[in-house]
């Protein structure tokens, strides 16, 4: 099992939540009983809802019992006449007392409710917006561990053994272009570096070609300003190459050259 794909998947989250099923729960429940990895981040994840609930917590303010007591009255009962007749009870007294008594509880309780009401939307506005954050924190999370698997890939290609590096300067269609190329004819990876190049509409894309005995094989396609890829390794697998161009062709390549955009060449053995 892989503990650190089980832990970025969220179900942690969930579970300190309450939001997952009996079935969800009793497999957290096993798993955590397993591996100390998933118990220890479930403790980190309890300590810090546990911090947040302290943090946001709101206590009834300390004037509603007397605002709510200030609103109850009641009103003395008077002493029973007693006459030399037969006597019957007072009803009209009693009733009413009782039925003072009554709505003060009514209102009492009305405004608990009320207080106990809007504490609930708190509280679920704050946990909707901690679901979302913790969404977003996964995506973030799910970014890094992307970029530092491409980063391991580029680094583990330019530590091979017999890795060239080739420089490929713009012509006069792009006086300042500018690009590293990483050919490995061993691995046949090819990846690139772009150092200055135009900027190119949505629609297009800038492509690699080698040039085998004058034929022009796709070494594939790169952006010219990649934000999260400093060096864009290409797809297209090249084990042999005279030299190395590049042209402006279609998003997504295209399956011979535009001689017309041919924007920088340079040989392999210069």
């Amino acid at each position: 099992m892989n503990v650190t794909e089980y832990i970025a998947s969220g179900i942690l989250e969930s579970y300190v939540m309450g939001a997952v099923s009996d079935q969800e729960r009793r497999e957290v429940d096993c798993l955590s009983a397993i591996y100390p990895e998933i118990r220890q981040e479930m403790d980190q994840l309890s300590l810090a809802m546990e911090n947040y609930a302290l943090l946001h917590s709101v206590e009834p303010p300390a004037d509603l019992k007397q605002k709510i007591m200030a609103q109850v009255t009641f009103e003395k009962r008077s002493e029973p006449i007693i006459r030399p007749m037969p006597v019957e009870r007072p009803s009209g007294p009693t009733y009413r007392v009782t039925w003072i008594v009554a709505a003060s509880v009514g209102l009492l309780m009305l405004i608990f409710s009320f207080f106990l009401l809007s504490q609930l939307r708190s509280n679920q506005e704050t946990l909707t917006a901690l679901r979302t954050s913790n969404s977003s924190l996964q995506t973030e999370i799910r970014q890094l561990r992307d970029r530092q698997t491409q980063s391991d890939q580029t680094l583990a290609l330019l530590r091979q053994p017999g890795l060239r590096t080739l420089e490929l300067r713009g012509n006069d269609k792009a006086p300042k272009g500018d690009l590293i190329v990483f050919w490995n004819p061993r691995t046949r990876q090819v990846a690139v570096e772009v150092r200055s190049l135009p900027a190119l509409p949505p629609d297009q894309q800038y492509q690699l070609w080698s040039l085998v005995d004058g034929k022009p094989i796709d070494a594939g396609v790169f952006d010219a300003n990649s934000a999260d890829k400093i060096v864009q390794q290409l797809r297209r697998p090249i084990g042999q190459a005279d030299a190395f161009a590049v042209t402006v062709e279609k998003r997504g390549g295209s399956p011979t050259p535009t001689l017309s955009t041919l924007l920088a060449m340079t040989p392999v053995n210069a």
